[in-house]
């Protein structure tokens, strides 16, 4: 079962879920990040289904998507960091001591800067008894190409969707620019498609925001700022959809490579919408890496 929260910030009032298992098979804590347009119920609710691991889940919902709004009402531009800030916000408020993070596209970059900001912290010495234990990222926004020039030629993708949607109002053909750019080799069923544009469609102004942030984080921090948030990564399961392009699961590999604590797992006939694709399986990968530690 779950319960909606509220916490009213500066700018923002924010939506979250808590989920309690009493019977899980450990008292921890993991924090839910969505992606980018569809709120954190309509993306983790299948794949919770599947979990008992965690004793707490929270699921919060990013400004501009789900229930989660400005106080005054109307959409608005946000950035990665003010993401990230309502994140560590929402920490500081419930009290977290440690806990799991799992972050999806939008969401994976986030939770990213999120564990930078909260290793900062730490640094400063506040909130020393605040760590981020372990982390699962399923095609984190900024790592799905390892050359920064592919990068930002990809994100000029996503600011044509952006500005198609707010400039011209059609939202339908942003969102299939969006789709297009980011599950090039997806399997085009109709009820699949139909179901991916109404999902983005509910709140488009918004969703169109939230693509600006990462492509405005991509051509102002570059691939430098990137690195920096990887080196202080906790250990980490990457998962990726395997229709996903190739240069995607190649930077995947390689990073688990680099890193002894990480691992990485591709997953058939699966796109970016991997979390609706196979939340079953997505579960039990979970449920692999933060009971066992491998996949």
């Amino acid at each position: 079962m779950s319960q909606v929260f509220y916490l009213n910030l500066a700018d923002t009032r924010l939506a979250y879920r808590i989920y309690e298992n009493p019977k899980a098979t450990k008292k921890g804590t993991a924090l839910f990040i969505h992606g980018a347009g569809v709120g954190g119920d309509i993306t983790w609710s299948a794949i919770l289904e599947h979990l008992q691991i965690w004793q707490r889940i929270l699921v919060p919902d990013l400004k501009g998507m789900g229930e989660t709004f400005a106080h005054h009402g109307e959409e608005e531009a946000v950035t990665i960091d003010s993401l990230a800030n309502e994140m560590l916000s929402l920490i500081e408020t419930l009290a977290l001591k440690e806990f799991d993070l799992i972050g999806y596209s939008l969401g994976g970059l986030v939770s990213l800067l999120l564990n930078h900001k909260l290793q900062e912290k730490h640094q400063a010495g506040c909130l020393t008894q605040t760590r981020i234990i372990k982390m699962c990222l399923l095609e984190p926004a900024s790592l799905d190409r390892e050359s920064n020039t592919e990068l930002v030629q990809l994100r000029d993708k996503y600011k044509k969707a952006a500005m198609t949607i707010r400039e011209t109002g059609d939202v339908e053909l942003g969102i299939a620019h969006f789709v297009d750019s980011v599950a090039p080799n997806r399997r085009k069923h109709p009820v699949a498609e139909a179901t991916t544009q109404s999902r983005l469609a509910h709140r488009a102004i918004g969703f169109s925001y939230a693509l600006d942030a990462v492509t405005d984080f991509v051509e102002q921090q570059g691939s430098h700022v990137r690195d920096k948030l990887l080196e202080k990564a906790p250990a980490t399961l990457l998962l990726a959809g395997y229709l996903s392009h190739s240069s995607l699961n190649a930077f995947y590999a390689s990073l688990a490579q680099q890193n002894t604590d990480w691992q990485y797992h591709s997953l058939s006939a699966c796109d970016h919408s991997l979390p609706f694709q196979k939340p079953r399986q997505i579960a039990k990968l979970m449920t692999k890496w933060f009971d066992q530690g491998i996949v």
